[in-house]
């Protein structure tokens, strides 16, 4: 049985709905929010974090579910309930992908476009935004810079179910970064410490 504040997680993402453009939106079922939320209490999300030898970045893809997970953390990190208004307010709806420099990487380069292609089709972000993640007044500490800090953040209504890959354009020509099923699956560290 789920907690009464998961209830109202669940509610709310079935309210909010999941994207802007009207387009057909994934949304999850109680199941799923339970199981995103227990995911996150773990300090885990299935954010996908993809490296190419030859990049400047490291990408991440956020789903909806790995969002629940993710702010499910955010809420433990910050002693912060899943029903209270900030939690509410971090479960905005929507696929994400966002770019973290590498240690390595060189820094004059910068990205005007990012897209996201598959055997049949390309798609294109609805919004691009700096954003960072907030529970309340204050930057959510307690997670992992990479996915507090997104600048910028590249929102899509959906992405390809199965493999694709993110496209840059950037001021140095393309990158491609793989994005397979096995990278969706994985389970990745959220907190900065437990």
């Amino acid at each position: 049985m789920l907690l009464p504040q998961w209830r109202f997680v669940i509610v709310l993402l079935f309210v909010v709905g999941w994207g802007s453009s009207g387009a057909a939106q994934e949304t999850l079922d109680d199941k799923e929010v339970g199981q995103a939320i227990a995911v996150g209490r773990s300090c885990h999300a299935p954010i996908v974090r993809v490296t190419a030898s030859l990049g400047d970045f490291d990408v991440y893809v956020e789903s909806p579910f790995a969002r629940v997970a993710l702010v499910a953390a955010t809420a433990l990190m910050m002693h912060e309930r899943l029903d209270a208004p900030s939690v509410r307010r971090a479960m905005q709806p929507g696929y994400r992908i966002w770019l973290w420099h590498k240690r390595d990487s060189r820094r004059r380069i910068s990205v005007s476009r990012l897209s996201v292609r598959s055997h049949h089709d390309e798609v294109r972000p609805v919004a691009e935004r700096r954003v960072t993640l907030f529970l309340g007044t204050v930057p959510s500490h307690g997670i992992i810079p990479p996915l507090r800090q997104r600048y910028p953040e590249f929102l899509f209504d959906s992405l390809p179910k199965g493999d694709f890959e993110v496209v840059l354009h950037t001021n140095e020509g393309l990158e491609h970064y793989r994005i397979s099923e096995k990278d969706r699956a994985k389970l990745i560290p959220v907190c900065n410490e437990r």
